[in-house]
């Protein structure tokens, strides 16, 4: 009697399972169907966007008619095409505008560039280039802008009236261009300082030389020197324009000015162009 009850007691309980199962199976029904429909929608989908993706890659209405160039003053659009490989009839899907974009920084005179595609047939680059405030002299002659960077080696035929700026070796600016960009652009501030204030008329800069003990010493055209050494810039250009007015009403000129005495930093030292040997002046304030 007892394993008797037990197999029925399993027959029983086997038959609530599968009724409940029944049971859950109608329930679901819908949501079966529904998932399956939309997995079915969705492998559709997605079969569409392949074909309509494989299409544009290849259809005649989206190959490149128009390249719009902005902002390019120095570098010469035949240049930048080389660079990029652009050429008509190139589908605009399978262009890369950030490879294109890494082609044409490379040309030196291109401070930065965006490329665009321009649906359906365009596409759009926009380039800001970089302006030449200098010359450096770094073994080779090398052009740099405002930011104290050589950014092109100076070639034949490019004529720019730019001041020199000398100094700096060549090795000191690979070992050190953080500090080697600070040096450069101090002298190129007291060179632009000079050439902005009166000191300059009648007495065009030729060179700014930086030099071991940290200051400037700028060269003029007609090879006077004039050493500025470190700071109160403004007042020794103003000293500078004093003195030379004093030794022009005298019918002198000076070979070498120096402003650059730490010590006595109100007294200029003068070398005449003449045999004359050195004397102290100071000028009156």
């Amino acid at each position: 009697m007892l394993f008797r009850s037990k197999k029925n007691r399993r027959r029983v309980d086997l038959a609530k399972k599968t009724k409940a199962l029944k049971a859950a199976a109608r329930s679901h029904s819908g949501t079966a169907l529904k998932l399956f429909v939309g997995a079915s929608v969705l492998a559709a989908a997605s079969f569409g966007v392949s074909e309509a993706w494989a299409w544009a890659q290849t259809a005649p209405r989206f190959a490149l008619a128009t390249v719009r160039v902005t902002g390019n003053q120095r570098a010469k659009s035949d240049e930048l095409t080389r660079l990029s490989g652009l050429a008509l009839g190139q589908n605009l899907f399978r262009l890369d505008p950030a490879a294109l974009e890494r082609a044409l920084a490379a040309h030196p005179w291109v401070k930065s560039v965006s490329v665009r595609r321009d649906f359906p047939s365009a596409v759009e680059v926009r380039l800001v280039e970089h302006q030449a405030v200098a010359v450096v002299s770094l073994q080779d002659l090398y052009l740099l802008n405002a930011d104290g960077e050589p950014f092109k080696r100076l070639q034949p035929g490019e004529n720019l009236d730019l001041p020199l700026l000398t100094g700096l070796e060549r090795d000191e600016y690979v070992a050190h261009p953080a500090e080697s960009r600070e040096k450069l652009k101090l002298a190129l501030a007291t060179a632009v300082s000079y050439l902005q204030s009166p000191a300059s008329k009648d007495h065009p800069l030729s060179e700014a030389a930086l030099t071991k003990e940290g200051g400037v010493t700028l060269v003029t055209t007609a090879g006077q020197e004039i050493h500025l050494g470190e700071g109160a810039l403004d007042d020794k250009l103003a000293r500078l324009q004093r003195l030379r007015g004093e030794l022009k009403s005298r019918s002198l000129s000076a070979a070498v000015i120096r402003l650059d005495n730490r010590t006595r930093p109100d007294w200029v030292t003068v070398q005449l162009s003449t045999a004359t040997p050195e004397r102290g002046a100071r000028p009156g304030k």
